[in-house]
This record gives C-alpha cells, structure tokens and sequence, in this order.
C-alpha cells in the first residue's frame, strides 16, 4: 500500500511522527546522531580514530552516550577553534565573534551544526519519490519531527515551531521541532 492511500483513508486529518528515517531517505546531507558527530570530528581532526577514541570513552550500559560524546566533542572544538582563529573554520570563528559582539554568545560547534544542515541537497534518484510524498500534503494535520534539519518544513511549506513546550498549540499546517531546528 503506498502513502497516499493509506493516509488518504482518514476522516480527520492525522498528525504523524517523522524521525530522521526519512531525511537519510531523501538527503545526500543528512546524518544519524552517530553519524554527525563522525563527520564533525573527521572534520576537525581530519582522522576517524580521533572520534572511535572519544566513542570508545563513553560506552555504558551496553550502549555508547552519544550525549557524552557530543559534550566532549563540544569542548575540544570549541577549544581547537578558540586557538586557530584565522583556520579551515575561520567563516565559524567569524558567526561567533559577531554573534559575542552583539552579546550572544553561542558555542562554535552548535554553529557548525547550524552550518551542515543549512542547506537541503536532494538526492537525484529521489525526485519521483518526493513528488508522490508532496501529494500527502493536504490529508495531514501537522507532523511532529525530532529532525533539524529542514527538510520537512520546506518540503510541506508547513509552520514550524520549535521545542516541545508548544506541542499542538497549532495543530493545523505545523511542524513541531522537539528537539529543536539549525535556525
């Protein structure tokens, strides 16, 4: 059963759930939790053992604390960008120092995340598949995503609201961002 039919078979207009499946489905730049930190650290330290190094430190319970890897990744860009001001990362370090000028003061690598899902780069063999998902648009209330990138937003030309303090406060044409958006 295609999408279509199967939402187009309720009365009422549904309210879905759409995680980062769906992102991977149809962007060359999205990425797992595990695999945007992957992709930073390779970007900061320019090898893969740097980011299996700090993984291999936060592994608990069976599982590994991609919250914790975050952190430690967090402290050590920030730091490395702190020191080399004028390097691969100067347009970050600029975002930052005029975002402190103006008395915001922001950490570089929520920045650099902001940066890599600032823009939507489709896949080419997706294109059919994605005007086939457009149709659904009108039979959905609203969509609850934990994505940031903007995929979803774009794509329905839904309002978005970020965090989940505002959960269905509109529920028509919205996009709920629970853990919040790049902008």
């Amino acid at each position: 059963m295609k999408i279509e039919e199967f939402i187009s078979r309720y009365k009422n207009h549904p309210i879905l759930f759409i995680g980062i499946g769906i992102s991977l489905r149809y962007l060359d730049n999205s990425y797992t939790w595990d695999g945007l930190l992957k992709k930073i650290s390779f970007d900061l330290k320019e090898n893969d053992e740097y980011y299996l190094d700090i993984k291999s430190k936060c592994f608990h319970n069976n599982k590994f604390d991609f919250l914790k890897i975050a952190s430690i990744l967090e402290k050590d860009f920030n730091e490395q960008l702190q020191d080399d001001r004028r390097g691969k990362f100067e347009r970050i370090n600029d975002i930052f120092y005029e975002n402190m000028q103006n008395g915001k003061n922001l950490s570089r690598f929520k920045i650099y995340i902001a940066e890599i899902f600032s823009s939507l780069m489709f896949k080419e063999e997706k294109k059919e598949d994605l005007k086939e998902l457009r149709k659904i648009r009108k039979n959905i209330g609203s969509i609850i995503t934990t994505n940031y990138d903007s995929l979803i937003e774009n794509f329905f030309e839904f309002n978005k609201l970020v965090g989940n303090n505002i959960l269905l406060s509109n529920p028509y044409g919205s996009v709920y961002k629970i853990h919040g958006c790049h902008q």
